[in-house]
């Protein structure tokens, strides 16, 4: 069979898939990724290019290079799964110990709640300023779709989002067509040049490829193990065109208007049209945000296997799932009035955590070839890993730190930031600090592994 089934539940969560089920088709990857960036999000993620002053010629440029680059480490990541057989967070056990890798899954969980409740909120928002309905009411009928998709898992998800793409590739053709017939020379060259604008538009489209790092071995892990480079093409490929379409296209429609209100401007569009476009926007949300439910649900099941043992069935996955569905409940209803005008600052504190273990997941894994791991070892308090690599853990903390004097988020900038005019370089900080600092220290290790070891055969020999 050449797809993972679409008509059972999924009974794993952090477990090793063996290979004996791994029935995925890498090209379902294209489907899932494509899908995953047709959003409304995307869009006013792009419209940011336009309203930090840049032109749309040079926010393109900005936006394809910037999304080129970080589908890279993104495909990277998702090439693993095939590999390893479990999920994304479960991999870095090999990085920071058994109990180490609860500080990255903490975070990477909060992230997971922030995108899912952000979604949740823009389903409720679109319904609203559409239809009239109710917000709190939508949010609640939404979220049920939502977790039970994620409960369905792997095999109903992947089918919902190739038919997602088919359907939401058509409707967002249409808004093309839209907008091309509408915009004018004027509004395109409206903006300028800046390269701290420039640097921080790419800056935004690279850290957002990034930020699918924690969620792509989920999906890839049910593929075979000799599929690793299908895996990174077709994932790179879903991500890169998407995100770089729809992020044009909300550079596009924030040149139309003056206060870059891209939703605003998508309703205006085409009479009546806009209006239905604006709503499925809205609606496709449920689809997408399975993903957040589904991915949190393995991580707050994951935390959980480092104090209890126990084997993932229907009814443990049912309940994180639900969990994670009155999580996002809570925070999409009590915060909705204000939760979207903190989201960006709060992804920019998530980014710091995220870039640095991203960095060491792949450093370990494609640079010092540590990839022939034996599954049960990941699931060993006692094994190989040991409980907490404390070297790692310093490595990944430093890292963090040393991006705060090159941030510029709206709240805080750093000194360094000040004296650049602006610039924010932190992500890229992190990346060379979290590289250098571990492969010299793993390369050192190694070295005196290889010595000791050496020491030993030549008392032998004697």
């Amino acid at each position: 069979m050449s797809e993972i089934q679409a008509n059972s539940i999924e009974q794993r969560s952090y477990e090793y898939v063996p290979v004996e089920e791994r029935r995925g088709n890498p090209k379902q990857l294209f489907f899932t990724w494509f899908a995953a960036n047709t959003v409304s999000t995307t869009l006013i993620t792009g419209a940011l290019a336009i309203i930090i002053g840049l032109n749309f010629w040079w926010a393109s440029l900005a936006i394809i290079a910037g999304h080129a680059l970080g589908a890279i480490v993104m495909a990277l990541h998702s090439a693993q799964g095939p590999k390893l057989g479990i999920p994304q967070v479960m991999q870095s056990r090999a990085q920071f110990g058994y109990f180490g890798v609860i500080l990255p899954m903490l975070i990477i969980f909060t992230m997971y709640l922030g995108y899912g409740a952000s979604n949740t909120v823009l389903v409720g928002q679109g319904i609203y300023e559409s239809l009239g309905i109710n917000v709190t009411l939508t949010i609640l009928i939404s979220l049920i779709p939502m977790v039970l998709l994620a409960i369905y898992g792997q095999g109903l998800i992947q089918k919902s989002m190739k038919l997602y793409t088919i359907v939401y590739v058509v409707i967002f053709a249409v808004l093309t067509v839209l907008v091309i017939s509408q915009i004018s020379m004027v509004a395109l060259n409206t903006g300028s040049f800046s390269f701290t604008q420039f640097v921080l538009a790419m800056s935004i489209c690279i850290t957002w490829q990034i930020t699918y790092g924690p969620y792509v071995s989920d999906h890839s892990r049910y593929m075979p193990p000799n599929t690793g480079r299908k895996t990174f093409i077709y994932s790179y490929l879903g991500s890169f065109l998407s995100s770089a379409w729809l992020m044009l296209l909300g550079a596009a429609l924030a040149s139309m208007v003056v206060n870059g209100n891209v939703m605003a401007q998508i309703k205006e569009l085409g009479g009546g049209t806009g209006v239905i476009i604006v709503i499925l926007l809205s609606l496709g949300l449920i689809v997408i945000n399975s993903l957040n439910i589904y991915g949190a649900g393995i991580i707050l099941l994951s935390i959980a296997s480092n104090f209890v043992d126990f084997k993932t069935t229907i009814k443990i996955r049912v309940f994180a799932s639900v969990a994670v569905g009155v999580i996002l409940a809570l925070a999409a209803t009590v915060g909705a009035g204000n939760f979207m005008s903190y989201f960006q600052l709060y992804l920019g504190f998530i980014l710091f955590f995220i870039i640095p273990w991203s960095t060491i997941n792949l450093t370990d894994f494609y640079l010092l070839k540590r990839q022939n791991f034996q599954p049960e070892e990941f699931m060993n308090k006692n094994g190989r890993f040991g409980k907490l690599r404390k070297g790692s853990l310093a490595i990944y903390l430093f890292a963090v730190t040393c991006q705060i004097p090159f941030t510029n988020n709206g709240i805080y900038q750093g000194p360094i930031s000040k004296a650049m005019d602006g610039l924010d370089i932190a992500w890229i900080v992190g990346l060379l600090v979290a590289f250098s600092l571990f492969y010299v220290y793993e390369k050192s290790k190694d070295s005196k592994a290889a010595k000791v070891q050496s020491s030993t055969d030549n008392l032998d020999a004697i």
